[in-house]
C-alpha cells in the first residue's frame, strides 16, 4: 500500500509530484474560457470574444463561492484529521458541500433575473448585449455545476487523490475542447455553443465528487452537521480566495470598461486575449499553491514543526522558480498567443501585444502573494489571508486602474495589475516575516553554550 502524503518525509521530489496533479487541473480548468475564447474568436467574431469577457465576472461569482467553502473547509477538515478527529471531518465536509450549493442557487436565480442592467453596467453596450444575454443564458443558471468542482479539486487532494482529480481533469478539458468544436465549428450554435461546452466540461470535473459517498474511504460524507459556528470560520477562513475571485470579477469589469473607452469593442476583445493568457499563467500558482495547502495544514494540526519548517522554506524556492518561469514564458509566447485569440484582426493584435509587454511584469511578483495568500489560509488564518486579497486585489488593483489612466492613458491600465502586485508583495513578507515564530514556519535558533558552563 502506497505511503500517504502526510507520512512521507518533506523532500522536493514528494512535494512536486504531490502537487503536479492540482498545476495541471488548474491549467486544465483554465482552459474551459480559454478554448471558448479561441473557437469563439475565430468562428463567431470579436463581439462575441468581447461578451465572453463581460460575462466571465459573474461565473465568477460562483467559483467564489466554491472557493471559499472549499479551500476555508479544506483547511479546518486537514487540521481535524491531523489532530485525529475524522468523523467531525466527515460531518463537516458534508454540511459544507449543501450549503455552497445552496447559496449556489440563490446567486443564480438573482442573476438571473437582472442579467440585461448588469451586462451593461459591467461593460456591454446594445452591439454586444445579445452575445452576452445567450451566453449568460447557459453559464448562470448552472452556476452551482463550478461550485461543485471547486469543492471537488480541494477535498480530492486532502482525501491524497489528486491524480483522480487530474485524470477528469483532462477528461472535463478535452469534453470542453471537443464539445465546443462541435458546437460552434459544426452546428454552428453560435456564442451559445460555448457555454454548454463549457457548463458540460466543468460536469464531468465534478463527477468524482461521487467517491466521497463510499462510506470505505476515509475521508467520505458523513451525516451533515450544520454547525453555525464551524460554518462560518470556513466562510471566513476561505474569504481570501473568494474576495481573489471578486476581486477579478470587479477588475475584469474595469479592464472592460476602460478598453470600451479608450479603444472600443477592440480594445475590449484584446483585453479579453490577455486575460485568456493571464488565466493560464497564474493557474501554475494557484495549482501549486492549492496543492500544497492540506500538507500545511495536516502537519500544522499535527504540530510537526521540523517538517512544517521544512516544507515553508521549500515552497518559497518553488514560488520565485515558478515566477521566473511565468515571465520568461511570456515574453517567448507573447506573439503567438495574442495571435490565436486576435483571428486575424491586425487592430486587436497590435492592442494586445503592446500591452501584453506591460502586463507580463506582474508575473514576476503575483506567485509571492498567491502563495502568501493560501499559507495563511491552511494555517487557519483566515483574517491574514483575507488581508492580503482585498489590499492586493479589491485596494491595490483597483485603485491603480482608476488612477494610473488619468495620467498615462491606456498604459495606465496595462500597468495597473503590475503595480498592484508589487505593492501587495510588501504586505505579503510583512505578514510572513511577523508571523513565522508564532506559526513555527522557522526554526529557534539554540541558545550558545557560555564557555564557564562547560
Amino acid at each position: 500500500m502506497a505511503t500517504s502524503i502526510y507520512a512521507k518525509p518533506i523532500k522536493a521530489k514528494t512535494i512536486l509530484k504531490f502537487t503536479l496533479p492540482t498545476v495541471l487541473m488548474m491549467v486544465f480548468m483554465s482552459l474551459y474560457t480559454v478554448v471558448d475564447g479561441i473557437v469563439v474568436a475565430n468562428c463567431v467574431g470579436s463581439d462575441a470574444l468581447s461578451a465572453i469577457n463581460i460575462v466571465y465576472p459573474f461565473t465568477l461569482v460562483f467559483m467564489a463561492v466554491g472557493l471559499m467553502f472549499s479551500t476555508g473547509s479544506n483547511a479546518i477538515i486537514a487540521k481535524k484529521m491531523g489532530e485525529g478527529k475524522q468523523e467531525e471531518a466527515n460531518r463537516l465536509m458534508s454540511g459544507v458541500a449543501i450549503t455552497a450549493t445552496v447559496i449556489s442557487v440563490i446567486i443564480a436565480v438573482l442573476f438571473t433575473i437582472f442579467a440585461e442592467p448588469m451586462y451593461m453596467m459591467f461593460g456591454s453596450n446594445e452591439k454586444i448585449l445579445p452575445y452576452c444575454i445567450d451566453y449568460g443564458s447557459v453559464m448562470i443558471p448552472y452556476g452551482f455545476v463550478m461550485c461543485w468542482q471547486m469543492l471537488n479539486q480541494s477535498y480530492l487532494v486532502t482525501a491524497d487523490k489528486p491524480h483522480i482529480m487530474l485524470i477528469f481533469s483532462i477528461l472535463s478539458g478535452c469534453t470542453n475542447i471537443v464539445l465546443d468544436i462541435l458546437f460552434m465549428a459544426v452546428w454552428d450554435f453560435g456564442i451559445i455553443g460555448a457555454g454548454l461546452g463549457t457548463i458540460i466540461g466543468m460536469a464531468v470535473g465534478a463527477i468524482p465528487l461521487l467517491l466521497f459517498f463510499n462510506k470505505k474511504q476515509t475521508l467520505h460524507f458523513g451525516k451533515p452537521e450544520f454547525k453555525v459556528s464551524e460554518i462560518l470560520f470556513a466562510m471566513a477562513n476561505g474569504s481570501s480566495e473568494a474576495v481573489t475571485n471578486l476581486s477579478t470579477a470587479v477588475t475584469t469589469a474595469l479592464f472592460n470598461i476602460q478598453m470600451m473607452h479608450f479603444a472600443g469593442a477592440k480594445g475590449v476583445a484584446a483585453i479579453s486575449a490577455i486575460l485568456y493568457i493571464h488565466f493560464i499563467f497564474t493557474a501554475v500558482s494557484f495549482g501549486f499553491t492549492s496543492g500544497v495547502s492540506p500538507v500545511i495544514s495536516f502537519n500544522y494540526g499535527a504540530q510537526n514543526h521540523e517538517k512544517l519548517q521544512k516544507l515553508f522554506k521549500l515552497c518559497i524556492k518553488i514560488t520565485l522558480i515558478i515566477s521566473v518561469a511565468m515571465i520568461t514564458a511570456s515574453e517567448f509566447f507573447a506573439e503567438p498567443l495574442v495571435g490565436i485569440f486576435s483571428a486575424g484582426d491586425e487592430k486587436i493584435q497590435q492592442i494586445a501585444l503592446s500591452g501584453f509587454r506591460i502586463f507580463a511584469i506582474n508575473y514576476l511578483l503575483c506567485g509571492m502573494n498567491i502563495f502568501a495568500s493560501g499559507l495563511f489560509t491552511a494555517l487557519n488564518n483566515g483574517k491574514i489571508s483575507a488581508v492580503i486579497s482585498v489590499a492586493r486585489t479589491l485596494v491595490f488593483e483597483c485603485a491603480a486602474m482608476l488612477i494610473l489612466p488619468m495620467f498615462i492613458g491606456i498604459n495606465g491600465v496595462w500597468s495597473a495589475l503590475p503595480v498592484a502586485e508589487l505593492c501587495a508583495v510588501a504586505i505579503s513578507v510583512t505578514f510572513i516575516i511577523v508571523n513565522a515564530k508564532k506559526y513555527h514556519l522557522v526554526g529557534v535558533p539554540p541558545l550558545p553554550v557560555r564557555a564557564d558552563s562547560l
